[in-house]
């Protein structure tokens, strides 16, 4: 019985490593994408930053894989993920309404190829590939015109126990 635990626990040790060494592999695909291709500079791009989360009855530390600023604002959060980008697609919109003091305007979820680019203001879905990411100039333009427009107060709250709760399921995770 031992013997069957240990193999079992070595598997699941196994595929967690495969999981990780698949989300390094996304991420460095995303911000080759966005250096590269999408112009933006590697001073504009937060990698895994942290962030404290309040909520009424606890707190947490939570965190992303990128942010990506301009210089008036945080512009897009970027969660990477090696499968089913769907299911990541309402904690990248709540990550994005609540985490700042204002809402960042674009929420991204991808594996590198497919993504998920919704406008976290009007709630829709602008993009469905990593190609329809914004150029660092067309993220300029878009800012020009932008206002902080914080989360509503009615909202805060759940949207504070949808990031809470995901981050309960977030492994393996990468640093």
């Amino acid at each position: 019985m031992e013997d069957r635990k240990k193999l079992i626990q070595e598997k699941i040790k196994a595929e967690e490593q495969v999981e990780i060494m698949q989300l390094k592999g996304v991420k460095q695909k995303v911000w080759e994408i966005l250096t590269k291709e999408k112009k933006f500079n590697p001073g504009e791009i937060e990698i895994d930053p942290e962030f404290r989360l309040r909520l009424s009855d606890c707190e947490a530390t939570v965190s992303i894989d990128f942010i990506v600023d301009t210089p008036s604002a945080s512009f897009m959060v970027i969660k990477c993920a090696s499968s089913a980008i769907e299911s990541w697609e309402r904690y990248v919109i709540s990550f994005a309404r609540v985490i700042k003091d204002y809402q960042i305007p674009y929420a991204v979820v991808t594996d590198g190829d497919n993504a998920r680019i919704i406008d976290v203001l009007t709630g829709s879905l602008v993009g469905e590939s990593i190609k329809n990411l914004l150029t660092r100039q067309e993220a300029l333009d878009k800012m020009k015109d932008f206002k902080k427009i914080p989360c509503l107060v009615n909202r805060l709250e759940r949207e504070k126990r949808i990031i809470y709760a995901f981050e309960g399921i977030k492994c393996p995770t990468v640093k």
